[in-house]
């Protein structure tokens, strides 16, 4: 990644995140997505007066008199994004899907920054994982665009087994329990990936139960369609580091590659149904600005 040219490419797209902000500002955001904005509190014994929808059976059970369960308002708002480093992100066709990521990343950043909203992010790819706590203001969020544009390990906290970013394969399922895990209150996270990956529909749902969550799909024209190359490639999968000798303008290799591609988009499509978890792509092609503004105003108006 050129970070001389990302740089440049994020500073003109910081003019427009204030715009991004209104759109997703805490209060209208919190709205569109199923969270009531209330966290649990504590438990206290039953009146007259209150609501028994809200009885602690558990509790009621246990002391054999009547139990509520009491909330206290979640005024705030955390974003948590979840990124994907795994080296099938380095390929593209012209701007590469790491970039797409950065840009689009970088971008809800500085919009949470403008709205003072929480924001920190998990980074994994080789098998390790990096946590970035949420923080509110302007310097936790320059560290941590520091951090998605140089791809280098800076402030945040290292999970166990952490690798050097760009080794093969990527372990998605271990990030999305490892953000359900780190994350102790309600938060919006956040994935972006090219979900390049399997065994993560369980664990993607089991982080939806518990946050609102958002999927990110960043693709690209060439994972389903060959580059027009005439001569025979020597090649190794991005994930599994598996080489492979691959002819570009081999009729069976192009349908293959086709075929893949759409398993690939209907597992992911499946696994989002399933969660309930709403999406949005990503290109090279795309304004990452205007994707993420169209979203939020759609599921403010949903």
């Amino acid at each position: 990644m050129d970070e001389y040219v990302i740089r440049a490419r994020i500073r003109r797209l910081v003019f427009v995140s204030s715009a991004l902000s209104r759109a997703m500002l805490a209060g209208d955001f919190r709205s569109s997505f199923r969270g009531r904005g209330m966290d649990f509190d504590s438990v206290r014994e039953y009146e007259v007066t209150d609501d028994a929808m809200r009885m602690d059976w558990n509790a009621t059970a246990r002391f054999a008199r009547p139990f509520l369960k009491t909330y206290r308002e979640d005024r705030g708002l955390s974003v948590y994004l979840v990124m994907d480093e795994s080296a099938s992100m380095d390929f593209g066709a012209g701007r590469t899907k790491r970039e797409t990521a950065v840009l689009a990343a970088s971008l809800l950043a500085h919009a949470c920054a403008l709205n003072g909203v929480l924001v920190g992010g998990l980074f994994f790819g080789g098998g390790g994982f990096e946590h970035f706590e949420p923080a509110a203001g302007e310097r936790p969020v320059r560290v941590l665009a520091e951090r998605l544009i140089s791809g280098s390990r800076m402030q945040g906290v290292r999970g166990r087994g952490s690798q050097a970013r760009g080794q093969p394969g990527s372990d998605l399922a271990g990030a999305l329990e490892a953000a359900v895990a780190h994350l102790k209150r309600r938060s919006l996270v956040i994935v972006v990936s090219d979900f390049k990956t399997v065994g993560f529909a369980v664990p993607l749902a089991l982080l939806a139960r518990r946050h609102d969550a958002v999927a990110v799909l960043v693709r690209d024209t060439l994972d389903a369609k060959p580059p027009r190359v005439p001569f025979l490639l020597r090649a190794m999968d991005a994930e599994s580091g598996v080489p492979r000798l691959v002819a570009p303008r081999s009729r069976h290799y192009a349908e293959t590659l086709v075929a893949e591609s759409r398993s690939a988009r209907l597992e992911w499509l499946a696994a989002l149904s399933a969660a309930k978890v709403p999406s949005m792509e990503l290109d090279a092609g795309t304004d990452p600005a205007r994707v993420l503004m169209d979203f939020f105003r759609r599921r403010r108006g949903a």
